[in-house]
């Protein structure tokens, strides 16, 4: 599926992570199988999974991606041309994008990742990409309320286990403060420095990434997208 792919090299553009991988060569749509390759403490139902197993031998992954959701997203090679209908799907499909390329630099780089981490991360990544192709159909804007739209209310899967319902909640607050920064500054001020701020954050291990968010506001250095 083309538009995978294009997600994909869009934020190994912004984040200049180039890992020399395709999502589409890790994608499954096999609702039976993913069930079976979930050896996570709970499974559950979900749009987008992304299945991990770890032992002496390596890292092995796969990306679930539910049926439904690729047929929502079928045929379409360029995520500005979707109508607003699929933006949901389009959403999960960047989340498991996301998921993915985070969790594979990490393990190229031999550092460790928590859940929580990659949760945040996606959350930004949402925001970012749909900031650039909101700014595409709009002649380089980006409407206000599309901050609103991603973060205004966080919708939890029924099932979640009380860790993971925190996990989601924390990750979600913490993007929703980190992107209404960016939002504020590079909105308002337009000066440069977006791009090495997005690289910068994603590089920051657990710790000096919430260490970032909740620091005292500096001045602006983000510019429009």
């Amino acid at each position: 599926m083309q538009l995978l792919n294009s997600l994909q090299q869009r934020l190994e553009r912004i984040y200049e992570i180039g890992l020399g991988l395709d999502v589409r060569d890790f994608v499954t749509d096999d609702r039976r199988l993913a069930r079976m390759l979930d050896d996570g403490a709970g499974t559950r139902n979900a749009a987008e999974k992304l299945l991990v197993h770890q032992d002496a031998s390596g890292l092995s992954m796969s990306l679930f991606l539910d049926p439904e959701l690729l047929e929502a997203l079928a045929g379409v090679e360029d995520p500005e041309a979707l109508e607003e209908e699929a933006l949901p799907e389009l959403m999960t499909a960047i989340e498991g994008i996301s998921h993915f390329l985070y969790l594979a630099w990490n393990a190229h780089h031999d550092r460790p990742v928590s859940r929580f981490e990659m949760e945040l991360q996606a959350e930004v990544d949402k925001f970012v990409l749909a900031g650039v192709m909101a700014a595409a159909r709009n002649r380089g804007r980006i409407p206000w309320r599309l901050h609103h739209w991603l973060f205004g209310r966080l919708r939890l899967s029924p099932g979640l286990s009380a860790a993971e319902r925190h996990r989601y909640q924390s990750a979600h607050a913490y993007a929703r403060s980190y992107t209404e920064g960016l939002r504020r500054r590079f909105l308002a001020s337009g000066q440069p420095g977006l791009l090495h701020e997005l690289r910068r954050f994603y590089r920051l291990t657990h710790r000096y990434k919430l260490r970032h968010i909740t620091r005292p506001a500096a001045p602006a250095l983000f510019p429009c997208l």
